[in-house]
């Protein structure tokens, strides 16, 4: 049993530690690193309304570790093997479940719609995390295109 307990929480630390190097900031004025010294197309726009949405969180890592969790509180709850299985898978399910709308809602983002009048004559939305750039309708508005991910910044 302590076997299976340190493996359940190797397995949690690892998981933790993973998707804590995985975050990817979605505000304008944080740059990939990846994009540093490319070239990137540039287009200008108005800005015609500005929306407030919200970013749904990440429920797919708390599932994980839910599940994790779950599995080890499930199976340690009887001595008889085959119980103690069954209550393992029970409390994979359960935690997972759990787990996934705590992760949603521990990494959920406030962010805005900007629908913008391209120069070209074409009307787009882009939605980005909310940064410290303030929007208005009728703002110049710079778009940054990179690997097919935009970000909008203001035309100073």
């Amino acid at each position: 049993m302590k076997k299976q307990f340190k493996y359940f929480m190797a397995m949690i630390i690892t998981t933790s530690v993973v998707s804590s190097c995985s975050y990817n900031s979605l505000k304008p004025e944080v740059v990939d690193r990846s994009s540093a010294q490319r070239m990137q197309t540039v287009v200008f726009a108005t800005v015609v309304s500005v929306d407030r949405v919200v970013l749904a969180g990440d429920g797919d890592t708390g599932a994980i570790a839910g599940a994790l969790i779950g599995a080890v509180a499930g199976s340690s709850v009887t001595d008889s093997e085959t119980e103690s299985d069954i209550a393992g898978v029970l409390g994979a399910l359960v935690g997972s479940a759990m787990g996934s709308k705590v992760g949603d809602a521990a990494t959920r983002k406030p962010a805005i719609e900007l629908l913008l009048d391209l120069d070209s004559g074409k009307t787009v939305a882009i939605i980005q995390e909310e940064g410290d750039y303030v929007f208005a309708t009728g703002q110049r508005v710079k778009i940054i295109k990179n690997k097919g991910k935009s970000r909008v910044m203001p035309l100073k």
